[in-house]
């Protein structure tokens, strides 16, 4: 019978051959060893035909009675085992009928409101960007891909330069999806000012030394989210955002999901932009909106608007 540690290892194999992120492999590794090691410690059960739906529901439980981790990541480590088990049964190690997770359901999670940059925020950030070097352009466009995009910092900094063409950009996302984004008129203006700038910046160096990267810091080198981070954070301490708002990248994914709700996108098309794999995921969101901008929608979008009665 084989073991569960064995089972991990070749999950882990897997998930590497199958081209997932490194960070994420070693999330789920580091959530099915320690589930692990409470399985042989508490039941002594070390094959994966001796796990049953009472041992999940136990450590659950066991989790929950720490007090150390709030609903959210609870679900998170029982997606993970849930992913582990599924793939065991992918590759036939058990029968469908006997996936302990077959019946466990996800906990409920508190509803948070999220609240984000409003439009005058997002313009005073924006405009506290000076354009007078290479690092300020690029800055500017930085934010201002942030939030015309919504896309998140690590994939904004793993943008190549083959990835950019007239109309769009190619997004390198969570779990090797791959999806489109636009680029809009206002980011295509100053698309134009940081790839001359980029030009001028770098033209004494040798093609070999500058890294194929769209966003480069001063050595020709990929941007890190670290300093992608630092640049959003001075320009909102410089203009004062209310509190409440962290100033991290996330925050203008955030506005870009809750602005493109208000301009009547439906959920759909949203979790597209967004690179998120349901769109249930996608619909937290629309608990930002204030009723009234829900009603504006739906009046924007009545069924009989262009219809003549």
């Amino acid at each position: 019978m084989p073991k569960i540690m064995e089972l991990i290892d070749d999950f882990k194999l897997n998930q590497e051959i199958v081209g997932r992120k490194p960070k994420y492999i070693e999330m789920c590794i580091w959530r099915l060893k320690r589930w692990q090691e409470y399985m042989e410690s508490e039941y002594e059960v070390q094959d994966v035909e001796g796990v049953e739906s009472i041992h999940i529901k136990k450590y659950i439980q066991y989790r929950q009675q720490l007090g150390a981790e709030k609903p959210i990541t609870l679900n998170n480590n029982i997606a993970t085992l849930r992913v582990f088990f599924n793939y065991l049964v992918e590759e036939e190690y058990m029968e469908e009928k006997n996936n302990p997770l077959r019946k466990i359901k996800s906990l409920k999670e508190e509803k948070r409101i999220i609240l984000t940059f409003s439009d005058e925020e997002v313009q005073r950030i924006i405009n506290d960007v000076r354009e007078e070097t290479y690092s300020n352009i690029r800055d500017k466009l930085i934010l201002i891909m942030l939030f015309d995009t919504g896309i998140r910092v690590s994939e904004l900094c793993n943008i190549k330069e083959s990835d950019v063409s007239l109309r769009h950009i190619l997004i390198h996302g969570k779990g090797s999806k791959e999806r489109l984004v636009y680029i809009s008129k206002t980011m295509r203006k100053y698309m134009r000012r940081f790839e001359e700038a980029k030009k001028k910046r770098f033209s004494h160096k040798h093609p070999d030394e500058v890294e194929d990267n769209y966003f480069l810091d001063q050595s020709a080198q990929q941007l890190h989210r670290s300093r992608i981070n630092k640049i959003l954070k001075e320009h909102c301490n410089n203009v004062g955002i209310r509190d409440g708002i962290r100033c991290s990248p996330h925050d203008c994914r955030h506005y870009f999901a809750q602005k493109q709700l208000r301009n009547g996108i439906d959920v759909y098309s949203l979790s597209r932009l967004l690179g998120h794999f349901d769109t249930q995921e996608t619909a937290k969101y629309l608990r930002g909106l204030e009723q009234n901008a829900i009603l504006d929608i739906g009046r924007l979008h009545s069924p009989l608007n262009n219809i003549k009665i």
